[in-house]
């Protein structure tokens, strides 16, 4: 059962206490860039901390559905910047 409050909120888990789950979404997929996460696994996560504080059919669960890159949900979520500089960090170390 803990896993669900986690899926829907990891910051529960945090030291500082409960953080505003945008910000959470928001350093979810932070995380995933600098993973390299899986899309699918990346959609999945954000559908499930959606479905449970809003709705998929509402513009953000859309746009997140309709995510085909780590790129497409960096925009969304107002990390091209990030992900820019963890692509252009990577470029750098393969050659």
């Amino acid at each position: 059962m803990v896993a669900r409050g986690a899926i829907w909120n990891a910051s529960i888990f945090s030291s500082e206490g409960k953080i505003p789950w945008e910000d959470v979404k928001r350093e979810y997929v932070r995380k995933s860039i600098l993973w390299d996460n899986d899309i699918k696994s990346t959609k999945h996560t954000l559908k499930e901390m959606i479905t449970h504080y809003s709705s998929l059919g509402r513009p953000e669960g859309l746009a997140v559905i309709k995510s085909d890159t780590l790129a497409d949900l960096a925009k969304l979520y107002g990390e091209e910047e990030y992900y820019e500089y963890v692509s252009e960090s990577r470029r750098k170390q393969i050659t």
